[in-house]
């Protein structure tokens, strides 16, 4: 598959740049879908989430707790706690700011 120039220019300008309004829906899934996919293999884990909730699609939650996972191994607690937060896993994101954000 080959990837959308308009995705490519908003990983590269950043997604806040960027205002699809222009385009149909389909379009605008297929952009932001193509851009979340090179934010997360870029590791840029906000970026790639805003694209996904810009295009209408669903967050992969057990690819971002796996990732959350991880960065808790490497006391990267805030960005943890973001990452859990914003897939809707209260619980664990609590555990995290009670015990690891002080």
């Amino acid at each position: 598959m080959e990837i959308h120039p308009i995705a490519k220019l908003i990983v590269n300008k950043g997604i806040s740049e960027f205002d699809g309004s222009m385009f149909s829906e389909a379009q605008r899934k297929e952009i932001f879908g193509q851009a979340a996919e090179i934010f997360f293999r870029q590791g840029k884990f906000e970026q790639g989430i805003q694209a996904l909730e810009k295009a209408g699609l669903p967050l992969p939650v057990n690819t971002l707790k796996q990732v959350a996972d991880k960065k808790m191994l490497m006391g990267q607690y805030q960005e943890a706690y973001a990452l859990l937060a914003k897939i809707g896993d209260e619980k664990m994101a609590e555990f995290v700011r009670k015990n690891f954000m002080q």
